[in-house]
Parts: C-alpha cells; sequence; structure tokens
C-alpha cells in the first residue's frame, strides 16, 4: 500500500517528537533519505531511454547512478573513473578513436553541482518562475585560477512563450571558468535554472535544480570516443538508473516505499542514535532494512521458470526470426 507525504506525518508523528525531534516533515524526509541509501531498492529503479548527442551527459537531479546501460541496443559495461588506470585497461580515454563508444561502455566521470560544465569563460545568471528573496550563491574559479564566490541573480521568468533577452537579463559582472559548488536559497519554492552567457550572447542552461536541495548535484557519464566527425550522430541509450531521494514538500506527493513500518524504524534510528544509544539505533536501522529486503523478495519472486530454446520456433528466443543471426 502507497501513503502520500502527508499521511506519513500524520502516521509517524509521535516518532518524531521523541528525542527532541520535534519537524515532523524533517524526520519523515531524513529516515526515508537513509532507507533510499542503504541499498538499491527496486522500488527506487527506473529504466529510461535517452538520446546523447555529446560526449557527456547528466542525469536528471532525481537520479544518483547507472546501473546497467545499452548503447544502440547493445549492451555495454558502465565503468568508473578508475578504469583508465588499470595496467589492463585502455589507458587515457581521451585519446580514444571515434566509434570506440557503442561498443564499449559508458564512463561514469563523477558528480558536479551542475548537469552541464562550462565550455568557456562566461558570466551567469538564474531564472525561476517565483523568485526568491534569499541569495543565489556560486562557488568557482575566474580565468586565472583564482577561488571566486558569487551572488547570482534570480530573474523571474513566466513560462515557455517568454522569450529571454540576454540584454535585458541580470547576470554577473565576474566570468567563470569553472564552478564549484551552488547554494540555492532557503526559500525557494519554484524550481531555479542556472545558465552561461558568452560573450555573444548566447545563454546556455547549465542545469535544473530543485527548490528544497540547497546543495545540489548531478551524476555526469561519458561515451569514450564520441564521434564528433558528424554533428548530428545521436547515440540511443536504455539504463536503468537509481533515484536518489528528492526530499517530499507537498502533502500529496507519494512515499517511495509501500510500507510506513521501516521508515518508522529508521526514525527511531535516528533518533535514538541523536540521544547516543548507538546500540539501540543500530538495531533499529538493521530491522528497517530487514523489513524492505523481505518486501522486496517476495515482490521480485519469479512464479514460473523461463526457459529459452533458440532452436526451434515460437519459442521465446528463436533464433530463424532474428535478422542478426542470418
Amino acid at each position: 500500500m502507497r501513503y502520500t507525504y502527508g499521511q506519513a506525518k500524520q502516521a509517524l508523528a509521535r516518532f518524531a517528537s521523541g528525542y527532541g525531534l520535534m519537524d515532523v516533515g524533517a524526520a519523515v524526509n531524513t529516515a526515508m533519505d537513509e532507507l533510499s541509501r542503504s541499498r538499491t531498492w527496486a522500488r527506487l529503479r527506473k529504466t529510461v531511454r535517452m538520446d546523447v548527442g555529446s560526449e557527456y551527459f547528466a542525469l536528471p537531479q532525481d537520479c544518483g547512478a547507472l546501473i546497467r546501460a545499452a548503447v544502440d541496443r547493445t549492451p555495454v559495461t558502465v565503468r568508473g573513473t578508475e578504469y583508465e588506470f588499470l595496467h589492463s585497461g585502455p589507458g587515457d580515454l581521451d585519446f580514444t578513436e571515434a566509434g570506440w563508444a557503442p561498443l564499449n561502455g559508458v564512463q561514469r566521470v563523477g558528480v558536479f553541482p551542475t548537469m552541464y560544465g562550462l565550455s568557456d569563460i562566461m558570466s551567469l545568471a538564474a531564472f525561476s518562475t517565483v523568485a526568491p528573496t534569499g541569495p543565489l550563491r556560486v562557488r568557482g574559479r575566474d580565468v586565472n585560477g583564482d577561488k571566486i564566490a558569487v551572488t547570482v541573480p534570480v530573474n523571474v521568468w513566466t513560462g515557455p512563450d517568454d522569450v529571454v533577452d540576454p540584454d535585458t537579463v541580470s547576470k554577473t559582472t565576474v566570468e567563470f571558468a569553472d564552478i564549484d559548488s551552488v547554494t540555492l536559497p532557503s526559500d525557494a519554492s519554484g524550481y531555479i535554472t542556472l545558465s552561461a552567457i558568452n560573450t555573444n550572447g548566447d545563454v546556455y542552461v547549465l542545469s535544473r535544480m530543485h527548490p528544497k536541495i540547497v546543495i545540489p548535484e548531478f551524476t555526469r557519464y561519458r561515451l569514450p570516443g564520441f564521434d564528433t566527425t558528424t554533428t548530428d550522430k545521436v547515440y540511443r541509450i536504455l539504463a536503468e538508473v537509481a533515484l536518489r531521494f528528492i526530499p517530499l514538500v507537498d502533502d500529496d506527493e507519494v512515499v517511495p516505499f509501500d510500507s510506513l513500518l521501516p521508515v518508522q524504524f529508521m526514525m527511531q534510528s535516528v533518533a535514538s542514535m541523536e540521544a547516543g544509544e548507538i546500540k539501540t539505533a543500530d538495531e533499529y536501522r538493521q530491522r528497517a532494512e530487514v523489513l524492505l529486503v523481505r518486501r522486496e523478495e517476495s515482490e521480485l519472486e519469479k512464479q514460473t521458470l523461463h526457459v529459452v530454446n533458440m532452436l526451434y520456433d515460437d519459442s521465446v528466443g528463436e533464433m530463424s526470426n532474428r535478422y542478426d543471426n542470418i
């Protein structure tokens, strides 16, 4: 059974009030965040399709990592940055030949404050349908490599029909060469889009950020050997991704787990840890995870055997009707 955020707060309020945890919503969100990071639960995974037209691409803010991927219908390996430093690895992937990508995998580059990086020395501007009163701060480096911290003005953007005029947009006077971190206003109530503007007035979207995540993070990936000789080349990626928990705000939002009992136990674990009762906290945490494991095992249990016989027509994996086996 699924529950809304409002139902969860009402049902679990008495577990949040103990040990000084008076903010029910914050306690519920903290517990769900801890649960979601304990493992890649089936309920927190989804399959997505992406068309990638450049060497680098990023997952949306609610996605944490690629679990499995297929590029242009071919299953590939998802590798980390350490792959370049293995003795049996390929070495520096900056020097791989074009066309290497579809057959040899996707590389995880790391976690960054924006979805896309700066392509030049650029000014920054932000847009939102509801302008916050607090500051949006960006830390990074200028053209000289010196660290800088600047308040980025947030422009009010009313919607798709509102054309952005670079000449009238409020932007930073300081230009950035790289971005280290982004800090959103604490009173933000609408999604905020961070953009970069070059000297020609061209506007490039860097990221679209959830208003309740003060320090945004995005996971970037790379297709090594991306064919840059053809500007219209697009790789189609089928991927299974692990969802990153986004704090719930509205009462009608849905809790990602199908039971409130594990959330209750994790709330009690956090409260016990706050009180210094470490053993009790560990026991509650373990009980919360065990409950989710049991639910996941029963939900994913296969009811029948799946037998693939490629030698005979009309079987699931029949060979004669597959063009690639002719």
